[in-house]
């Protein structure tokens, strides 16, 4: 009995103790962190320089009002146009002007991934580029 009794007691706290901390839930919310997925801009213009890509930086976006950092490379006809430093706000309206640049047969990506707007031809670029997953807050097109 006395061993029946503490028993009941210890998975009482074990129980509780789970429930208060999540044990065995997961506690994210599931939304991707475009942070995390894109790669940082020194580290994107390292990697494509690694391999060969010659690379354009530029401080304005195309001919347009936004305000941001935009890295142009390419390599045997590959491209990636990638925007840094937007406000989510004109990323999500920067996008349609993408949209009317590339059109679907020029790209493998295009998307507009939370205060980041990109083009990508291929998925060999992408995978150089450092991106770490397709995962995305915003807008998106992937042609296969």
């Amino acid at each position: 009995m006395f061993f029946k009794k503490n028993f009941i007691i210890l998975f009482v706290i074990v129980a509780s103790v789970s429930m208060l901390t999540g044990c065995g839930e997961n506690r994210s919310s599931g939304i991707p962190e475009p942070d995390k997925i894109v790669p940082a801009k020194n580290e994107l213009i390292e990697n494509l320089t690694d391999d060969g890509y010659s690379i354009e930086t530029f401080d304005t976006i195309l001919d347009t009002g936004f305000s941001g950092e935009r890295v142009y490379a390419e390599k045997d006809g590959k491209y990636i146009d990638i925007c840094y430093e937007l406000s989510t706000s004109d990323a999500e309206r920067l996008f349609s002007t993408y949209e009317n640049k590339y059109k679907s047969d020029d790209y493998y990506i295009i998307a507009q991934n939370g205060s980041y707007v990109y083009a990508v031809s291929d998925k060999s670029t992408f995978k150089s580029c450092g991106f770490e997953s397709t995962d995305n807050v915003g807008q998106q097109d992937i042609r296969e």
